[in-house]
């Protein structure tokens, strides 16, 4: 295999890992919004911050694989795996909170009453 295509895989990889990161990152900001339902401006606060975060991981990932040279292979990488770990991961991930904070919320009227 040649240099350059070794290097196009390694930062391909390194690209997928970051985006996965990233994608458990958003996740978490997710969560965090979802926690204060009625609040709009934790929301705008945590979406800006992944953004900016998501910004400057993708500018460093560019930087660090291609020496800033922006290739097709980075984007593909990072956002492919950033999505398939949001939808995934998340989706899991939001169904147990959902069953959890519904169970917990028959139990406190139980306890009530």
């Amino acid at each position: 295999m040649s240099d350059m295509a070794a290097g196009q895989l390694w930062g391909y990889g390194i690209c997928v890992a970051a985006g996965a990161c990233s994608g458990v990152l958003g996740s978490l900001f997710w969560f965090i919004s979802k926690l204060f339902r009625n609040s709009r401006a934790v929301a705008w606060i945590c979406d800006i911050t992944l953004w900016l975060i998501l910004s400057v991981v993708v500018m460093a990932v560019s930087y660090i694989c291609c020496d800033g040279d922006l290739r097709l292979y980075i984007f593909l990488g990072f956002f492919s795996s950033f999505l398939l770990v949001f939808f995934t991961i998340n989706w899991a991930a939001s169904k147990i909170a959902n069953h959890i904070l519904c169970k917990k919320k028959q139990d406190s009227k139980n306890v009530k009453m």
